[in-house]
């Protein structure tokens, strides 16, 4: 059987036992076929022991821009004189780039999904605010923005079942219905 096949059925009877899509003692009677009795370990590293090293070394590289995206989000609005559409073209950047590692971190990296999914999530809702502030300049508008946001957490979070998430929309409408009613 030819490796690379090998490898990639090895890895789908993995990713079925991590999902519970077959019973655990068929995956493992699965393995053993494939692997002819070695460790998973061991036929991984076989061939692909630098490939994996140069992905790591790419996905760190990515969440280092990732976490950066924040913090030079916050100084592009706050302490620039930029045109406000350059602003807004810089933010757009940003949050593209943030979906874009969004989507293309898989289940194997859950960690850096969750990540850049939170990034996501707030570099939008400074897009937002910032093109409602544009738009309208109300502050009544821009908090029924900010109120609509954290209600797209809410509706995330319980259809993705990511309980932070939730949470983090319960609490921000918490604290937007109640900065805006004192």
């Amino acid at each position: 059987m030819e490796e690379e096949r090998r490898f990639t059925i090895i890895q789908e009877i993995e990713y079925w036992k991590q999902h519970r899509l077959l019973p655990e003692h068929y995956c493992n009677y699965l393995l053993a076929l494939y692997t002819n009795g070695e460790e998973m370990t061991d036929v991984i590293t076989q061939d692909y022991k630098g490939y994996n090293k140069y992905l790591t070394l790419i996905e760190r590289f990515q969440i280092v821009i990732l976490y950066l995206l924040l913090p030079f989000s916050f100084v592009v609005i706050y302490f620039t004189e930029f045109h406000i559409y350059l602003q807004l073209v810089i933010l757009a950047l940003l949050l593209s780039y943030s979906l874009w590692c969004t989507f293309s971190f898989n289940d194997k990296r859950r960690l850096y999904f969750h990540s850049a999914l939170i990034i996501s999530l707030f570099l939008f809702l400074l897009t937002t605010i910032l093109v409602g502030d544009l738009l309208s300049g109300s502050a009544f508008v821009v908090t029924g923005i900010v109120l609509m946001n954290f209600l797209l957490w809410l509706i995330l979070g319980y259809l993705a079942k990511f309980k932070y998430m939730l949470i983090s929309g319960i609490i921000g409408i918490i604290f937007v219905l109640v900065y805006y009613f004192l």
